[in-house]
C-alpha cells in the first residue's frame, strides 16, 4: 500500500496566482479540503465576498491534482476562475504532517464540497 499525503491550494483568479500554506501536508484529503475552505474564506475576505462560488460544478481532475471548487468575481466566468484544489503527493522523509486551518464558518454547499470529496477518494 502506498503512502499518500495531501495538500490545499487556492488559485486567485485575479493575481493569477496559487496560494497554500508553506509546508503544509496533511495525512487525509478530508483535513486538505478543511484547509482549503479555510482558504476560499481568506479569498472571500479579501474580496468582500464578491466571488460566487460554483458549488454545482463537477470535481475535475485526477486523484494527483483534483479541482474541487470555482468561483468568478462577481459572477464574470469571461474572467480568470478562482479555485479550490487538492494535490496529493508521495511523502518525502522530510515531510511533516501538519494540523489544518479549519474555517470559521461551514455552510451546507460547503458540507456538500466535503461529502462529494470524500466519496471520491473512497
Amino acid at each position: 500500500m502506498t503512502v499518500k499525503v495531501y495538500q490545499a491550494k487556492a488559485g486567485d483568479g485575479i493575481k493569477k496566482a496559487g496560494m497554500k500554506r508553506a509546508n503544509s501536508f496533511f495525512s487525509t484529503p478530508q483535513e486538505a479540503v478543511s484547509e482549503a475552505l479555510a482558504l476560499k474564506e481568506r479569498l472571500d475576505a479579501k474580496y468582500q465576498n464578491e466571488i460566487e462560488w460554483n458549488y454545482d460544478g463537477l470535481i475535475t481532475g485526477s486523484t494527483k491534482k483534483l479541482k474541487i471548487l470555482k468561483g468568478y468575481l462577481a459572477g464574470n466566468r469571461a474572467s480568470n476562475p478562482f479555485y479550490l484544489e487538492i494535490l496529493s503527493h508521495e511523502p518525502l522523509n522530510l515531510i511533516q504532517i501538519a494540523s489544518p486551518m479549519k474555517p470559521k464558518r461551514l455552510t451546507s454547499e460547503d458540507r456538500k464540497v466535503l461529502d462529494r470529496v470524500e466519496q471520491f477518494f473512497d
